[in-house]
Order: structure tokens, then C-alpha cells, then sequence
């Protein structure tokens, strides 16, 4: 058993994003990361390199670009962007969003000590 305590977190910035790691220590198949999306702020279009890349909303509204098809996605909403497919987003409303990211396989960490 491993808990991650968010408050135990330290934020970092990411382009226009703050984020959260959150990944519990012993696992490492994937990572799981709290992603803050100010109002105005965009995430290019780029292509997935992860087998899985999913994005849990839990405030505000954010619209996602997924091969050309546009989705709004609202608390609640979990949106699954595989392998190979371009994807971006966009917090065009008028509250802060608030994302769950879970990679799989996680971003290369430096071996623990």
C-alpha cells in the first residue's frame, strides 16, 4: 500500500499548465498527474506516443482536438486518446480546468535513490 497525499505534491509549470505528480512510488507501468488549465491556454496539436493517454475532467470545461473531431469535455468526462492519434486542447470558457492525466507507459523518471 502507497499513498499520495496531492497536498504532499509539489506543483510544477508545464508550457501554460501547472501540474501535479501523482503517481504512487511502486507504480510504475504508467504515471497519474493532476494538470491545471488556466482560461485562454492551449496545448498544441502533437501526436500520442503512449499506448494510453487519459484525461479525466474534474472542473471546468475544456475542448479537446482528437484526429480532427472536436469534444467539449466537463466534469465527469473521461476522454481516451490512443496511440498514434494527434490530439491537442483549449480552455476557451470562463473557469480554470482541472484534469486528470494517467499515462501509460509513464514519462521516463530518473532512477530513484
Amino acid at each position: 500500500m502507497d499513498l499520495k497525499r496531492r497536498s504532499e505534491a509539489d506543483p510544477f509549470e508545464y508550457a501554460e499548465f501547472t501540474l501535479r505528480e501523482l503517481t504512487p512510488e511502486p507504480f510504475t507501468q504508467g504515471s497519474i498527474a493532476e494538470v491545471v488549465v488556466p482560461v485562454g491556454s492551449d496545448r498544441p496539436t502533437r501526436v500520442n506516443e503512449k499506448i494510453h493517454r487519459i484525461y479525466v475532467c474534474l472542473a471546468g470545461e475544456i475542448e479537446f482536438r482528437v484526429e480532427g473531431n472536436v469534444f467539449r469535455i466537463a466534469p465527469g468526462d473521461v476522454l481516451h486518446v490512443d496511440t498514434g492519434e494527434e490530439y491537442g486542447f483549449h480552455n476557451g470558457g470562463y473557469e480554470e480546468g482541472r484534469l486528470i492525466l494517467i499515462r501509460i507507459p509513464g514519462p521516463a523518471i530518473p532512477e530513484r535513490v
